[in-house]
C-alpha cells in the first residue's frame, strides 16, 4: 500500500518551489534555473504530478535513492539537461545494485537540486520523499547528513546530457574527487544517483520536511508584499533571524582559492552597512555560497547555517551573481538542522572545513 502523500507537486507549483529554494541557496541565486525549470515542467506535464510523501510513512524496507545534479551553474545554461539523464542515472545504479528503487530522496533541496529529484521521480513514476541531506547547498557530495550518519555515498551512478553513463564503486572520502573528474570530462554537469539506502536507515540520517519547507517559503515569497510580514513569515516558517539591514557598500572578488582547502568555487566578499545611521558593518565571506558573516569583526553566523540576502525592495532573495554596490538588503540567517551543530557536523561542514580559522558561534567555548 502506497503511503498517503502530503501533497502532489505539479508543473504549476514550480514557480513556488524555485522562489522558496532561492533562500536556502545561501546567495547562490537562481542563475541557470530557467532552462532546468522548463525541462522539469515538461516531465511533470508528460508523467503527471509527483506525490510528496513523509519519510516516516515509508515501510522500513523501502529502497530509496538520493538524486542530484553535480557540476557548475554555467553548464545549466550552456549544456542543459534534456530530461532523460535523471531516470538514466537511477536506472544505471539499479543495474549495479541489482534491484529497483521504491522512492527518490533529494541530495539537497536547494538550488538546482530542489528540482532534479522531482524530475527523476516524475520520469520513474516514484514518490519523492520529503527530506534531504543538506538543508542548503554545500559543494561536496559527502558534506551531507547522510554521510554524517554513516551512509556510504556509493555505489553511485552519473549520466551526462550526451548520454554518457558512469558507475563508481569507491569510498565516501574519494567519491567527490573521482566524480568531479568525470563531470569535467562530460561538459561540467551530470545527473547523479547515490546514497542507496532503506527508509529505516534514512530515518536516522535525513533532514525531514525539506521540500515542504521550501514550498512554504515559496508561497510566502510569491504572495506577500509587505516587508515586515515577509520577515515574520520567514521567522515562523524556517526560524530566519535578521542580522542587519543596510546597503551593499563594497564587493571584493579575489582569486580562485581561499583558506587551506580548494573547492569548486570563486570566493567573494561583500560589505553591508548603513552609513546614515552609523550602524554595524557586516562583512560576508562567500565561496559560491555565503559561508561566514561578521559584524564589526566578530563572527555572528557561519556555515552550516544558511546566511542569505533579501532585497528589501523586491522582497526576494538576492544571488551573489546579481548583487551590486548600492543594493538595499537584509542579511538573514536560517539555522541548520541540529545534526549539523554536533562536533562531527561542524567538522564536516563548519567554517574550518572551508579554510576559515574561526569557531562557529554555536561551538562550545563560543557561547
Amino acid at each position: 500500500m502506497s503511503p498517503e502523500p502530503l501533497r502532489h507537486i505539479a508543473a504549476a507549483d514550480l514557480p513556488v518551489l524555485v522562489a522558496g529554494n532561492e533562500l536556502l541557496s545561501s546567495g547562490r541565486g537562481a542563475a541557470g534555473l530557467d532552462g532546468l525549470t522548463v525541462c522539469v515542467a515538461a516531465l511533470l506535464e508528460q508523467y503527471g504530478p509527483v506525490p510528496l510523501v513523509p519519510l516516516d510513512a515509508l515501510p522500513p524496507e523501502a529502497r530509496c535513492v538520493a538524486v542530484g545534479a553535480v557540476g557548475g551553474f554555467a553548464p545549466l545554461i550552456e549544456l542543459p539537461f534534456s530530461g532523460d539523464e535523471f531516470a538514466g542515472a537511477v536506472r544505471a545504479l539499479e543495474d549495479r545494485v541489482g534491484h529497483r528503487f521504491d522512492a527518490v530522496v533529494a541530495l539537497n533541496s536547494a538550488g538546482p537540486n530542489a528540482l532534479v529529484p522531482l524530475a527523476a521521480a516524475a520520469a520513474l513514476g516514484l514518490p519523492l520523499v520529503d527530506c534531504d541531506g543538506m538543508g542548503r547547498i554545500l559543494p561536496l557530495i559527502h558534506q551531507t547528513t547522510y554521510a554524517l550518519a554513516g551512509l556510504p555515498v556509493g555505489p553511485l551512478a552519473a549520466m551526462s546530457a550526451a548520454g554518457d553513463a558512469v558507475v563508481l564503486d569507491t569510498s565516501t572520502a574519494r567519491a567527490d574527487r573521482l566524480l568531479r573528474g568525470v563531470v569535467d570530462a562530460s561538459g561540467g554537469l551530470m545527473a547523479c544517483a547515490m546514497y542507496p539506502a532503506t527508509a529505516a536507515r534514512l530515518r536516522h540520517a535525513a533532514i525531514r520536511g525539506a521540500t515542504g519547507r521550501i514550498m512554504r517559503m515559496g508561497e510566502l515569497l510569491t504572495t506577500q508584499n509587505r516587508h515586515a510580514a515577509v520577515l515574520a513569515g520567514l521567522a515562523r516558517t524556517v526560524g530566519a533571524r535578521l542580522l542587519a539591514s543596510g546597503r551593499v557598500v563594497a564587493l571584493d572578488l579575489p582569486g580562485p582559492t581561499a583558506g587551506a582547502r580548494r573547492y569548486p568555487s570563486m570566493p567573494t566578499s561583500i560589505v553591508v552597512s548603513d552609513p546614515a545611521t552609523d550602524g554595524p558593518v557586516v562583512r560576508l565571506e562567500a565561496q559560491n555560497e555565503i559561508l561566514l558573516a561578521l559584524v564589526d569583526g566578530a563572527v555572528v553566523a557561519a556555515v552550516p547555517d544558511v546566511v542569505c540576502l533579501l532585497d528589501r525592495q523586491e522582497l526576494r532573495p538576492v544571488g551573489l551573481e546579481g548583487v551590486a554596490v548600492g543594493d538595499h538588503v537584509d542579511v538573514l540567517v536560517v539555522p541548520a538542522a541540529p545534526m549539523w551543530h554536533t562536533p562531527e557536523g561542524l567538522a564536516l561542514a563548519g567554517p574550518r572545513a572551508f579554510g576559515f580559522p574561526v569557531r562557529h558561534p554555536n561551538e562550545e567555548g563560543n557561547r
